[in-house]
């Protein structure tokens, strides 16, 4: 009988153990998911203000350009965020409407707030790419992130040692933009 009650009780001791460790378990993922929440939320906190600052930017750009994955004529274009609620969205649109987009955005920094409202373009020989958008007095601005097209151009300037197949280098052109009606 004596021996029934020592593997009992070892047994139980061994179930007490289990339960704690997947306890343990359970505690441990609950604050890493809880913390993985937190630094969601504070990092999407923050792309949205920059897309909310403005509530529409006029510029005229002379020159073929892509977005995304949008080429887009030279002309006139206003660019405003999506919608209410679309959290780093923003739509460009021509001047006469035939030419749209819009676009996925992350968040971009300055130390110092912008003196005018841009938009910062790079680029790679002939071919342009919307970099960023900037509106007065922001210290936050919007950057697109590169596109398939995007890279495949620094991919082929990479090949050729830094330059286009022209001679030029990679660049990065500012269009200065009118002021936009500000929302905040």
């Amino acid at each position: 009988m004596d021996g029934y009650w020592l593997v009992k009780t070892n047994f139980t001791m061994m179930r007490c153990k289990e339960i704690t460790n997947h306890m343990q378990k359970q505690i441990l993922k609950a604050a890493t998911i809880l913390s993985l929440v937190v630094a969601l939320t504070i990092t999407f906190a923050a792309a949205p203000a920059a897309a909310d600052s403005f509530d529409s930017i006029s510029v005229d750009v002379p020159f073929e350009f892509s977005a995304g994955h949008s080429v887009f004529p030279a002309g006139k274009y206003t660019v405003r965020p999506a919608g209410v609620n679309t959290n780093g969205v923003i739509r460009i649109i021509s001047e006469d409407g035939k030419a749209s987009g819009m676009l996925l955005t992350d968040s971009a920094e300055s130390i110092q707030s912008k003196n005018e409202t841009v938009l910062i373009f790079h680029r790679y020989g002939d071919q342009y790419f919307l970099y960023q958008v900037w509106a007065v007095g922001d210290t936050i601005g919007l950057e697109i992130p590169k596109s398939s097209m995007e890279r495949q151009a620094v991919r082929a300037i990479e090949a050729n040692k830094g330059q286009s197949a022209r001679g030029d280098k990679i660049a990065s052109v500012i269009i200065a933009a009118s002021s936009p009606s500000r929302s905040k």
